[in-house]
Formats: C-alpha cells, structure tokens, sequence
C-alpha cells in the first residue's frame, strides 16, 4: 500500500515532495566538497613550506644539518625494504659539503621520522665512519632530482623535540689549557651576528689561540682562511694552520687539510700523509689513495 506524509499549509492538506529534501543534500555536498579542498590546500601549503625551507638549509648548509634521502634515486641495486636514509652534514670546507650516511635503510618516509623520535640518532655508532664529500652544487643537485626530499637543520642539537647527536661526556678540563679561553671568546664574536666587530674581533682571538697551541683555535682561524671571513681567502695560510692541528692528531683538521690540498697545485697530499705518519699521528682516518714510503 503507498503511503503519503502531509502537511497542513493555508488550510489544504498537500504531500512533501522531494525537492523538500534536496535543499540539505546540496548543502551537504557543498559542505563536503569545502572540507577536501581546504584539506588539500593545508597539504599543499605544508608541502610547499617544507620544500622551501629545505631549498634554504641546503642553499646555506650547516654542520649537523639532517639530510633525509631517498636511496633509490641514487642507486639501483637495492633490496625491495632498502629507501630511505638518513644523512648528516659532518664537515664543511670550503665549496666541499662532508656527509655522513646513517647506517640503517628504511622502507617507508615515516620511519625516518621514528627514527628520531626513538633516540636512534643518538647512538654513537648510528652513523657510519666513512665520509663523502661533495661540491656544494652536487648537493642542489641531490636535492633537485629527489634524492633528498627533505632537509631540517637541528635547533640546540634538537630536530622534533629529540636529540640528533650523541650525548656529550663531560670531562673534567684544565681551564688553564693554553688558547682555549682565547678560542672560547672567538667563537663568541664569531657567532654574535649583532656585533658589527665580531668577526675583527674573532680573528684576533682565533689568531691568539692558534698561536698558542690549541687545536680548536687552528681549524677556526684556518676556516675563517678558507671561508674568506673578514680576511681575504687564503689556502695556504688555512693548510699551515690545519698541518699544526693535524699533527696533534685532530681528524677534523686531516680531513679539512686533504680537502683543501686538491684545491692547491703545489700542495702534496702524499708529503702530509707521510710527515704525520712519521710524527707517530694515526692516519687511519679514511681509504688513502697511494701507499706510504715506510709502509710494510
């Protein structure tokens, strides 16, 4: 039996039809139709921040800067859970970007994230000890074709609320270390961006330190060389002080020297090699590419 539903309207009863109905409908699907645009432009937008802050951390690297990658742009080789990895910015020397590649692969984006979340950063051996150096544009060029998708440069060693760095171990030092408290003041200057003196006066108590003896003190007055900051550009004097640093043993300042050294015609890899050898430093720092003279 078909029924009808009635209402009463200036005293005649007439049937609902369903155009009394379709009013909400069409509100509804108005409705809905806000909700996914307005979702895909928070997306957009989220994505579009990202991509442009990671363009400006990879235009202007800093050490530590946390690189996240996609493998298999790079290589092609690899096993079907091998994706993704994470890399960090180890040194900076000159035009030359050192990185650093984590030790673990994984299979989806938002592991890499876990990763950080779970502490794993923080191990001491989460990153391999082989370092890759790369020409700052070859850098923009991993970016730009997706190798890395995603660059984050750690606030106080913190990257999402945890650390990305292995705690440090304090030790107790001897404040009276020749060039350490000159060092100390020169990486004050140095990072006190509203000082209009602050690299004049970083130089000199880098310069200072260096003279004394202290390791730190070298390789920033060597940088501030490589760098050209305040003064003019200078291999040469940077490769002195890195040789003075390298022979009490600071891998940085080998790593750095070796850099610098192919940059430099009349500069002989082999010679330092073999004069740190000789003046009892541990070299084995990375593959070397020639044989000492002494070696067995």
């Amino acid at each position: 039996m078909k029924t009808e539903t009635y209402t009463k309207t200036d005293s005649k009863i007439k049937p609902l039809g369903l155009s009394y109905f379709a009013a909400p409908a069409r509100v509804i699907s108005i409705l809905v139709v806000l909700f996914v645009l307005y979702t895909a432009f928070i997306e957009y937008f989220d994505y579009k921040h990202e991509a442009d802050n990671s363009l400006a951390i990879i235009s202007e690297p800093k050490i530590n800067d946390i690189y996240f990658m996609d493998f298999r742009v790079i290589k092609e080789d690899l096993r079907p859970h091998e994706k993704y990895r994470i890399a960090k910015v180890a040194d900076i020397t000159g035009d030359i970007i050192t990185l650093v590649y984590g030790s673990f692969y994984y299979q989806r984006k938002h592991a890499t994230l876990n990763a950080i979340s779970y502490g794993q950063l923080t191990f001491k051996d989460y990153f391999e000890g082989k370092r890759y150096d790369f020409p700052h544009n070859k850098v923009k060029n991993l970016f730009e074709s997706g190798a890395i998708y995603l660059a984050n440069r750690p606030v106080q060693n913190k990257l999402y609320g945890n650390l990305v760095v292995p705690r440090e171990e304090h030790y107790r030092s001897n404040r009276l270390t020749y060039g350490k408290q000159e060092n100390i003041k020169g990486e004050a200057f140095f990072n006190d961006s509203f000082n209009e003196m602050g690299l004049e006066k970083a130089f000199g108590f880098f310069q200072q330190s260096a003279e004394l003896g202290f390791v730190k003190g070298q390789i920033n007055l060597a940088q501030m060389y490589i760098d050209g900051e305040f003064v003019n550009k200078d291999f040469n004097k940077a490769l002195h002080w890195l040789k003075q640093a390298s022979l009490q043993s600071s891998k940085s300042a080998i790593f750095k020297y070796g850099i610098i050294c192919k940059q430099v015609e009349a500069c002989n890899a082999g010679d330092f090699y073999q004069e740190l050898n000789e003046s009892g430093v541990n070299i084995k720092v990375r593959k070397l590419d020639f044989e000492l003279s002494n070696a067995n």
